[in-house]
């Protein structure tokens, strides 16, 4: 009812009432006035009303010639707002009760009449898609969506019940009718850089208390935007996910990365294979010789942090391990030893195939690897020219055509990595490497999660990823201002990692110890000033601004960001 009664025309309403009620009133008058007699005031509505409707001719009126103005000054003016009224009752009566007539006039009276204190996500593409879909489905956050133009995803959302404002998210009028006033967080995600400042600096000015979380391709320009233009986190979709891709294409598998004390590190998830040179082998033999520290160690029922150093590995384990960047790259090229992994690093190129964003910074981390990369792209590109500049050899043509990945050198490549913006082409150009060289490692940039698993089983894809996919997880944490969720898939109940950096909160102060005596929780590491500590001490009491890395059960993930939350709001 409270769309219904915003979409009611009330304005033509209230002049096509005033209208009857004044011209009523004067007949009334004039009649008495005039004819020198007196009628009812039902009587003069009755005749307006006949007036309107032509149905009072002129024989019918009183003798006085004066009164003739009436049956010709009331059609005129009342038929066409009578008419507009109608029009106006018949459109509203058609979209509140015929879902197909639902419109742009039905979505913004739905944000008007019934939004309130939610979030706000500008630009519905394949990030913000997901980062809607996700905060509707699995929070049930009340959202409200701003798009350029209808899309299949757009309609889709609309189906899920999120109303979409179509219209440039720049524009007042746009985000005004989307609510941004009574936004508490705004996700600022199309898909260009200068849209999106634009976007954000103009939801700064009409609502200063939102949360803002901005997208932002330039990773250069992050730490200057977040400071001057007051952004709450500022996120690159492209450059969470080429971390991912580049680990992929090595044959890592990389839950998450680590900056402290001017190193990176990384945890690792290691999976031990039938063929494995670890098999058989002892926890503190492997992480003596490799030089790495074992988080924790699954043993298919049994998950066991520290793990004692003479267990023995059995295939089947998973190790999770925490070590620098170079180690673990020493570790993949000891699987690379031992037939283990693709030998992606010591012989050939990579080939990476899409230099967009993603494809620009998968080719960037591969270099400070040391791997030699081979970069393929439809056409010169201003990303292509920076690739260029650092030694990368380039190729441009059609990369779904044999001339074009035989003379990039397809086989002698020991990886390729397929990141174009489509997925029908980076699929094309996987089954066209894998019948040239059937034994190349693949890595597929695929949007569409079910083609992606159907992939997996038909195809053997060595590793298939969603940019958007890896990604969103992190703008719902900033949306929500909540700690960084991985599921992951070890043991029989489903197991997240998550990465929260503690604030003044119900966590400040309180011992490790108390959160490891906690079932479905436990703290793998903990990082203060640069130092990390694995396993950490129980007796170390949390203070701002420590992180720490917990394995925990999805049961847990919403109890935990709820202790985490600051004591105080900003927001009112």
């Amino acid at each position: 009812m409270q769309v219904f009664a915003h979409l009611f025309p009330w304005r033509v309403g209230f002049i096509l009432i005033v209208g009857l009620a004044v011209s009523t009133y004067l007949f009334w008058w004039a009649h008495r006035q005039w004819q020198g007699v007196a009628i009812s005031p039902i009587k003069a509505l009755f005749a307006i009303i006949n007036m309107t409707f032509l149905q009072l001719a002129f024989t019918d009126m009183p003798p006085d010639p004066r009164l003739d103005i009436f049956p010709i000054i009331i059609p005129l003016l009342g038929l066409p707002l009578i008419s507009l009224f109608g029009l106006r009752m018949i459109s509203v009566v058609r979209v509140f009760f015929v879902r197909a007539e639902r419109g742009q006039d039905w979505q913004e009276a739905l944000v008007q009449s019934t939004v309130t204190n939610h979030i706000l996500i500008c630009g519905l593409g394949r990030i913000g898609y997901r980062v809607a879909k996700t905060l509707h489905l699995d929070y049930q956050m009340p959202l409200v969506g701003i798009n350029d133009v209808q899309t299949p995803l757009v309609e889709e959302l609309i189906a899920l019940g999120v109303p979409a404002i179509l219209g440039d998210t720049g524009h007042e009028e746009i985000l005004n009718k989307a609510a941004i006033e009574r936004a508490s967080v705004v996700v600022v995600c199309t898909d260009n850089d200068l849209v999106n400042l634009e976007t954000a600096v103009r939801v700064r000015k009409l609502n200063p208390k939102a949360r803002v979380v901005l997208r932002l391709f330039e990773d250069e320009l992050m730490e200057d935007i977040k400071l001057n233009f007051k952004m709450d986190a500022v996120i690159s979709r492209s450059a969470v996910a080429a971390a991912t891709f580049t680990y992929a294409a090595i044959g890592g598998e990389i839950m998450e990365t680590f900056e402290l004390a001017d190193r990176e590190y990384v945890l690792a998830h290691i999976r031990i294979g039938s063929t494995s040179p670890m098999r058989g082998r002892t926890i503190g033999e492997v992480a003596e010789e490799r030089d790495v520290t074992v988080v924790c160690h699954n043993g298919g029922s049994t998950l066991t942090i520290e793990p004692p150093p003479e267990l023995h590995l059995a295939a089947g384990d998973d190790l999770f391990i925490f070590t620098t960047v170079d180690r673990m790259i020493a570790l993949i090229d000891y699987g690379v030893k031992h037939h283990l992994i693709p030998p992606a690093r010591r012989q050939g190129p990579i080939l990476i195939c899409g230099l967009g964003h993603t494809g620009y910074r998968i080719a960037t981390n591969l270099l400070s690897l040391g791997c030699q990369v081979v970069a393929l792209n439809a056409e010169p590109t201003q990303l292509a020219e920076r690739l260029s500049e650092q030694g990368v050899q380039l190729k441009f043509g059609d990369m779904r055509w044999r001339p074009t990945l035989l003379e990039a050198g397809i086989m002698e490549a020991t990886t390729i990595i397929t990141c174009t913006d489509d997925d029908m082409a980076n699929l094309q150009i996987a089954l066209r490497a894998r019948t040239l060289k059937p034994d190349i490692r693949v890595v597929m940039r695929v949007f569409d999660d079910q083609l992606s698993e159907q992939l997996r089983h038909l195809f053997g894809t060595n590793a298939i990823y969603s940019t958007s996919a890896l990604a969103a997880p992190d703008f719902v944490s900033a949306a929500l201002n909540r700690m960084n969720v991985r599921l992951v898939d070890i043991g029989p109940t489903p197991q997240a990692i998550v990465r929260l950096q503690v604030e003044r909160s119900h966590l400040y102060d309180l011992p490790i110890s108390d959160l490891h005596r906690e079932e479905g929780l436990t703290v793998l590491l903990h990082a203060r000033d640069g130092q990390v500590t694995i396993p950490p001490q129980q007796d170390t009491r949390l203070q701002v601004g420590d992180e720490i890395l917990v394995l925990a059960t999805e049961a847990r993930l919403g109890d935990l960001n709820r202790r985490n939350q600051p004591t105080w709001n900003p927001m009112p």
